[in-house]
């Protein structure tokens, strides 16, 4: 074409009205030489850009032009033609875009070439990005991927399966890349059964990071996979019987509470992990059967355990569970000071209003609220006698008005979904004299950390919801601030890989549940020994 003969000798200004009039007057047959000058950059980016524009334009409205440039030798204008097919789907381009696939060596120009069939659409495409479900580029992988999902192609389910399964191996279980996670979308929105199962079963992946995403999944798919859930109590793997649990709860489905009882009954939840697991999973679902076993669990004597009961009664309340509580604590036994302990640890405050009435259990209950010294603790059961009306509760007021706590100056992060296991950190830290900052899950405690608040020491669990403890940890420690701080990391895993794995990232220590307080405070002191005796 004529005008743009010598076209990069000429002027900015000639150059800029040159491309403006082939696009205003849409001379198609400018194209091949657009071609030219697009393969070989001006190395002026002002006017490679009006080129690309001007190319861009003029491509969008010739669907022939553009599938004849999908066989140029340029990849730059390979490059701009599959992009334009895809864009504007030109269902023509759909054959060479295919037959590109089959030799096409550069991954950046596969990516495209899938990118616009995904765009384009049709059936016959389906072959195609099955072929592509395990390529090792993982932006490949992913989008056939989600191209599987979107077609609802079931015969694909086995090789979703193998991503999952190939997520596990030792060379990639420390990460999780985009290609997993989007096939763990896809099987649970294939809302079929064997997926479904499948994803149960992997509820303890290896992968930290896609375990917890299996984790929130199966939560989301709710009832629906209720049923799935149940055989892993019939299992050895104390790991997923603990996972299960918190997932029953976190689904709140009444039946899902009759595979938790049924789990204690059978004796299939003797570890303490579960135990403690199950307990508070039954606080989230309120049903008869399940407000029994609660109540049978007054009589754990573990502290911790203990605790679960109580916080999960206390979500529960009525005449009978109180009847219960007055019959166990008025023996004045060593598990009635356990219960006790444990209703002003836990900060049951529906229990502690409802037992209130009994001046000889609401004295007993005063008594160890004084002892407290986590100011806390004191302030919530202050306002709730302040709620009261009564001359006994504004005297109680003044008896536990000034906790006799001993003051460190340490400061604790404790990190943890587990309502229980914040307020068992809290007492037990407190009575060191430390002060404590809960976090529910490792992105809350990045934000707590980021506001600039510094600590001696962090407790931190490994499963939880948003961000994991391995995730949490590998972010605090690339931040110089936090390079030091002593993290302790608190788990129920008995794989020995997820102990490499959080020693990679940067963790100081683990505590393995379960333990005592006394196990507690002599882990804190081991790191924290210069300041507290």
């Amino acid at each position: 074409m004529e005008s743009l003969k010598d076209f990069s000798i000429k002027d900015l200004a000639e150059q800029l009205a040159i491309l403006n009039e082939i696009e205003k007057k849409k001379k198609f047959e400018a194209i091949p030489e657009l071609f030219e000058l697009y393969a070989t950059p001006l190395d002026d980016d002002a006017v490679d850009y009006m080129i690309d524009n001007t190319l861009r334009a003029l491509l969008s409205q010739n669907e022939k032009e553009t599938v004849n440039g999908l066989l140029s030798n340029s990849s730059r204008v390979k490059k701009i033609c599959i992009q334009t097919a895809g864009q504007h789907r030109f269902k023509s381009a759909a054959p060479t875009l295919i037959d590109l696939t089959s030799n096409e060596e550069n991954s950046e120009i596969l990516f495209e070439i899938l990118s616009s069939l995904a765009a384009i659409k049709g059936p016959e495409f389906l072959e195609v990005f099955q072929r592509y479900l395990h390529h090792p580029e993982t932006l490949i992988s992913a989008l056939a991927v989600e191209m599987i999902g979107a077609y609802g192609d079931l015969t694909s389910l086995d090789a979703l399966c193998k991503i999952i399964e190939e997520a596990e191996a030792d060379e990639h279980y420390g990460k999780c890349d985009l290609a997993t996670g989007k096939t763990i979308e896809v099987l649970a929105a294939l809302k079929n059964d064997k997926a479904i199962s499948f994803l149960v079963s992997k509820i303890h992946h290896k992968n930290p990071t896609v375990r917890r995403v299996i984790q929130q999944t199966v939560i989301e798919i709710g009832s629906g996979a209720v049923p799935f859930i149940a055989p892993l109590f019939d299992q050895e793997d104390v790991d997923r019987k603990i996972l299960a649990a918190n997932a029953l709860g976190l689904i709140e489905d009444k039946k899902g509470g009759d595979i938790l009882v049924a789990a204690l009954d059978k004796g299939s939840a003797n570890h303490p992990n579960i135990k403690f697991a199950i307990y508070e999973a039954l606080g989230r679902i309120p049903f008869m059967k399940g407000l029994v076993c609660l109540i049978d669990g007054l009589s754990e004597e573990d502290d911790l355990i203990l605790m679960a009961v109580v916080s999960s009664l206390n979500e529960q309340v009525n005449p009978g569970v109180i009847k219960q509580l007055k019959e166990i604590v008025t023996v004045g036994n060593t598990q009635s000071k356990r219960v006790v302990q444990a209703i002003v640890s836990s900060k049951a405050l529906a229990i502690f209003e409802a037992l209130y009435e009994d001046e000889n259990i609401a004295a007993r209950l005063i008594a160890n609220i004084s002892r407290s010294n986590d100011p806390e603790t004191v302030s919530a059961f202050r306002e709730k006698l302040e709620l009261m009306d009564e001359d006994r509760a504004k005297s109680d007021i003044e008896k536990i008005s000034t906790p006799s706590t001993k003051e460190t100056g340490k400061k604790v992060l404790a990190v943890d979904d587990s309502k229980a296991m914040l307020l068992f950190y809290r007492s037990v830290a407190s009575d060191l004299g430390i002060n404590v900052t809960t976090a529910v899950n490792g992105k809350e405690a990045l934000d707590i950390l980021d506001l600039g608040e510094m600590f001696d020491l962090i407790l931190t669990d490994m499963n939880m919801p948003i961000m994991d403890g391995i995730e949490f940890t590998r972010k605090a420690r690339t931040n110089p601030a936090f390079a030091t701080i002593p993290i302790i990391m608190v788990t129920t895993e008995t794989e020995s890989s997820q102990v490499q794995l959080a020693n990679k990232v940067g963790v100081s220590d683990f505590m393995k549940k379960p333990f005592t307080p006394d196990m507690l405070q002599t882990k804190i002191k081991e790191h924290l020994h210069t300041k507290i005796s």
